[in-house]
């Protein structure tokens, strides 16, 4: 029997966990803080062994020497061959510019994997606080939270931190940053620059521009159409001119490179329209169904007799596996003018993805879903508004459990397929 005015220990825990989550509802920076640290650290523990395919590091290195080019060879990974000597990266380059901060501290040795992970801490906190700014209740809150985070391959790509993992991490960051200013159309210019990073981390990204667009002009859906007055034009004209500005930047960094506003140099690598995935170029509709069967279709490969059995393939996993939340968003109200907007979005940021003759691997997952993740998961956020189903947490839960043996077998057991 407890003592004479002593809590039982279970009820002492209650008060605690009641004064814990009190005083963390008084400081939302402590939780936000408290999010990123965790999902970062976890991420980073993911696989600790410090990238080899990092382009990022060497180029932002050569940034902080005033070059655009790398000076030593990068045999890991794919480069344009410079006239003059030297090598070019040949993707967009504001992931190099998030890390040379870290480049510029700690040298060229810094491990390109600690800034995936950090980023990608920061983009759990962010999203948590979006589904906040939007009205989601606290469960579905934390439900879907959790589910970005251990459940989509939000979590392989943060915690692998390879060059091309890295890229779509760091543009899921600057998409998460310019929607928060955008759900309250404060700063405009400051928004546009931010979905400008974005799209200068993967360029996919930029197309989602129409929501962010209806957004800062008031467009309203319900109950009818209601088109933007004279300050929405204003706010939609000013959101345009802050993306103008990393555009230009990075086709004067194209314009330096190869002589063309357009030219990231993809066509250049050495021998990559030789590869059998670019048959038809870069960019084809024929490589429709592939893109079609991967999202949906693609599964663990079966190995008889050799444990786990389940086997992981770098060609990806489907969302329908490892995501099945995702299947929930047409509970999505169409009456909101994020979801019709943010549908339109989407579509238009999958087109050169579903056309790209990769899908993506090597991956766990389909990595390319990381351009229009941001939207998704908001997206989900209006579905589960007000609660979440039981069904709905099976499948965050089948999510989680999937993406946690995906991890396990590829970075614990070296259980994958080739």
């Amino acid at each position: 029997m407890a003592s004479p005015g002593l809590a039982p220990p279970a009820a002492g825990r209650e008060i605690l966990l009641d004064l814990l989550v009190a005083r963390l509802r008084e400081r939302p920076w402590l939780s936000f803080a408290l999010l990123a640290a965790s999902t970062g650290l976890l991420y980073w523990w993911t696989d600790t062994r410090p990238v080899a395919l990092d382009a990022f590091v060497p180029l932002a290195n050569a940034f902080l020497h005033g070059q655009l080019h790398v000076s030593d060879p990068m045999p890991w990974i794919e480069h344009v061959d410079r006239a003059g000597g030297g090598w070019y990266v040949p993707y967009p380059p504001m992931p190099a510019v998030t890390v040379l901060p870290f480049v510029a501290l700690f040298g060229p040795s810094f491990d390109q994997g600690i800034a995936s992970a950090l980023v990608g801490g920061l983009n759990v906190a962010l999203l948590w606080t979006l589904l906040g700014k939007i009205g989601v209740a606290p469960l579905p809150q934390r439900a879907l939270t959790a589910a970005f985070a251990l459940g989509s391959v939000h979590w392989w790509a943060a915690g692998v931190g390879t060059s091309w993992l890295f890229a779509g991490v760091n543009g899921v960051f600057y998409a998460l940053l310019a929607l928060w200013l955008a759900l309250d159309r404060r700063r405009p210019i400051l928004a546009g620059v931010l979905l400008g990073l974005a799209a200068a981390s993967r360029l996919p990204v930029g197309l989602a521009f129409p929501l962010y667009l209806a957004l800062y002009a008031g467009v309203q859906v319900r109950p009818r159409l209601a088109l933007p007055d004279r300050a929405g034009i204003r706010a939609a004209a000013l959101f345009l001119l802050g993306l103008a500005i990393p555009a230009a930047l990075v086709a004067l960094y194209n314009m330096a490179r190869f002589g063309s506003p357009f030219d990231f140099g993809y066509e250049k690598i050495p021998g990559v329209l030789d590869e059998p995935w670019y048959r038809d170029g870069i960019l084809s509709l024929s490589y429709l169904p592939r893109h079609i069967h991967t999202i949906f279709f693609r599964g663990f490969d079966f190995v008889d007799g050799v444990f786990p059995w389940f086997r992981p393939n770098w060609v990806g996993l489907a969302l329908t596996f490892s995501t099945p939340i995702y299947f929930w968003l047409i509970r999505a109200s169409r009456s909101e003018t994020f979801v019709v907007f943010g549908w339109i979005a989407v579509l238009l940021a999958l087109l050169p993805i579903v056309t790209h003759g990769n899908v993506g691997e090597t991956q766990f997952g389909y990595r390319f879903s990381l351009d229009v993740a941001p939207i998704l998961w908001l997206m989900l956020g209006y579905a589960f508004r007000q609660g979440i189903s039981i069904p709905a947490r099976a499948a965050i839960l089948i999510g989680i459990l999937v993406n946690a043996y995906g991890v396990y077998a590829i970075l614990g057991l070296d259980f994958v397929s080739y």
